[in-house]
């Protein structure tokens, strides 16, 4: 029992220099869904970003990172889609229009990756000062977003199932960060990324965020800087 406590004292001790370590952000994503089968849907999300510095030095940092995004897209179509049945009647398939005109369907999209960055000048750590920082990494993503799958029957007649699908593959990402005031006003950090799929027959997923780090969180361990 003495020694989980000593252990817990010894944790919330460190606290303070482990919380520096963290960086949080707060802000909005583009996720661009394309396949060259289908075309391209575009969705908007939220997102999140939390990231850890497991290496400083004055001037570069390697963090780990999860920017977490959930959003979704709402795509129209203007077309009407057709197909023959099993009995060999048309079916038409309005996926995407109603009689008064097209419609959109909303479909949710939610991309998670894991990235570990390098991480140079401002912002690359709680006390780089520079005024512009900049970063580049890569690692794992999971994407779960909208597409249009275009089916046809063995007569030609065609129909679109606008749904969504899960992917998964290697992505890269790259930015800048620049510094809004006194260091105290927090960052603007600004990111382009580009996913892979692995998935069979899964889109490749082209990303731009804005994010705004969050002073409060990020900076409450140095007040006097």
């Amino acid at each position: 029992m003495k020694k989980i406590v000593l252990l817990a004292i010894v944790c919330i001790a460190g606290l303070p220099v482990f919380s520096q370590r963290f960086v949080h952000g707060l802000g909005f994503s583009t996720f661009i869904d394309h396949t060259s089968r289908n075309g391209s849907i575009t969705s908007f999300s939220i997102s999140y970003a939390i990231r850890y510095n497991v290496m400083e030095t004055d001037k570069m940092t390697v963090s780990v990172g999860i920017p977490f995004s959930f959003g979704g897209s709402g795509d129209a179509n203007d077309n009407t889609d057709w197909y023959y049945d099993a009995d060999g009647n048309i079916v038409y398939y309005y996926t995407g229009e109603e009689d008064d005109g097209p419609k959109t369907k909303p479909r949710s999209m939610i991309d998670i990756p894991l990235i570990i960055n390098l991480n140079f000048a401002g912002f690359s750590s709680l006390n780089n000062k520079s005024a512009v920082g900049f970063f580049v990494g890569g690692g794992l993503a999971y994407h779960y977003g909208p597409v249009n799958i275009r089916y046809k029957d063995r007569n030609g007649g065609s129909f679109t199932d606008s749904t969504t699908q899960h992917a998964v593959g290697p992505i890269g990402n790259l930015g800048m960060r620049i510094g809004l005031g006194k260091k105290k006003n927090g960052a603007i950090e600004v990111k382009g990324s580009y996913m892979k799929s692995l998935t069979k027959r899964q889109p490749d997923i082209y990303g731009i965020s804005l994010l705004y780090l969050l002073p409060r969180l990020n900076w409450r361990a140095n007040p006097d800087d």
